[in-house]
């Protein structure tokens, strides 16, 4: 049986200091610029965070702990789960840290992580571009898909990703199936869910992707055509 996963982290350097990015979290305005559509944050203990990142995606918590500069730790609304920021200083910049806990287990739970974690990371690249280039690639992010819910997996000596849902009525309905390994996407090798999905995403709808899969020990090449991010009309 698979293991629970119960605490996962992303980081990234940023050539900005730790006051610099302290702003960056915590002052609403500077927190638009490189990952919000809009937010509310009242920063003191017991205060409220509402983010809401486009795309569908909001997060509501409270904040449990608070270390100016340093540390800021916010307990997701209906749950005990926490997001921890940490903010290291580190070679002219900062090393910035996040890390989620939980629990995880099972494709779907390990897909959610996954899908989770990507999207943390695209933000904190962002951020990096943000403070570093004066640089927002938002416009970059999730602009494709073909219909797939997949995970990081490893089958004997295949790494790459595992599909765990096909949406219908989409580009991979009928083609793509529960259980394949995708292993390359257009000729580059795919060895987890962050490979797969930023290749995919950025392409743009409209064009074409050919996906390598193992299907039950078998290798298989298809040539799909993706379709705007979440959107559910079959090409």
């Amino acid at each position: 049986m698979e293991k629970v996963i119960n605490s996962v982290q992303r980081e990234i350097f940023v050539k900005a200091s730790p006051e610099r990015i302290w702003k960056a979290l915590t002052i609403s305005e500077e927190r638009n610029k490189w990952e919000t559509k809009s937010c509310e944050l009242d920063i003191r203990i017991g205060g409220q965070v509402s983010l809401d990142y486009g795309w569908g995606v909001s997060y509501i918590g409270t904040i449990v702990e608070l270390e100016e500069h340093k540390k800021l730790v916010l307990k997701r609304e209906d749950d005990d789960d926490l997001t921890i920021w940490t903010i290291t200083p580190q070679d002219k910049g900062s090393l910035v840290s996040i890390e989620y806990t939980g629990s995880w287990v099972g494709d779907i739970g390990m897909m959610e992580m996954d899908n989770m974690l990507f999207g943390t990371y695209q933000f904190m690249l962002n951020l990096k571009s943000i403070y570093e280039e004066g640089i927002d690639i938002r416009s970059k992010f999730w602009r494709s898909w073909i219909g797939i819910l997949h995970r990081t997996y490893k089958m004997g000596e295949v790494l790459g990703s595992r599909v765990v849902k096909v949406q219908p009525n989409t580009p991979a309905d009928s083609h793509i199936q529960v259980g394949d390994m995708i292993t390359k996407v257009n000729g580059t090798a795919t060895h987890s869910y962050d490979d797969v999905e930023k290749i995919i995403s950025e392409l743009g709808a409209d064009k074409e992707v050919t996906i390598e899969i193992n299907r039950n020990g078998l290798p298989l090449l298809l040539t799909l055509k993706t379709i705007p991010f979440g959107q559910m009309n079959s090409q």
